[in-house]
């Protein structure tokens, strides 16, 4: 599977499983077999880590269902090797959405949801305004 086709199978992933913040039993389901298969073969796009880190940003929210108590230990376990997978993720180019993806999906990974929706919302052309205000730096 080439890079296009993996990331065309997670937008239809992605529409399925998360729809305007809303998530169902099988969008927890789905996270461990996602994370399987990462590692199989190595996540060649930021579609692969941004999609685990909405679905566990947005379990929290939205009054998602709970996680079924049958899930919750290999869901937690597919988050536990989040790191594992991003160190052999194997991008032609870790591009700005890679490394953002890859950042959120860590911190999410590691209970730090804020930051992970942060990470998935900044970019750099609203990364200099906000340094900028925030710290004084000037590029």
């Amino acid at each position: 599977m080439t890079a296009a086709e993996e990331s065309e199978a997670f937008v239809e992933l992605w529409d399925e499983l998360h729809h305007q913040g809303d998530l169902g039993i099988g969008s927890y389901a789905c996270v461990p077999q996602i994370v399987r298969i990462g590692q199989k073969r190595a996540p060649m796009t930021p579609d692969f880590f941004a999609l685990i880190a909405v679905i566990e940003i947005e379990r929290h929210e939205n009054d998602n269902p709970e996680m079924p108590r049958e899930l919750a230990g290999e869901y937690s376990h597919a988050l536990n090797l989040i790191p594992e997978l991003i160190a052999k993720a194997s991008p032609p180019k870790w591009d700005q959405s890679m490394i953002s993806s890859t950042c959120a999906a860590l911190a999410a990974s590691k209970g730090n949801r804020l930051l992970a929706r942060a990470y998935l919302e900044m970019n750099e052309d609203n990364a200099v305004p906000f340094l900028r205000e925030e710290t004084g730096y000037e590029p």
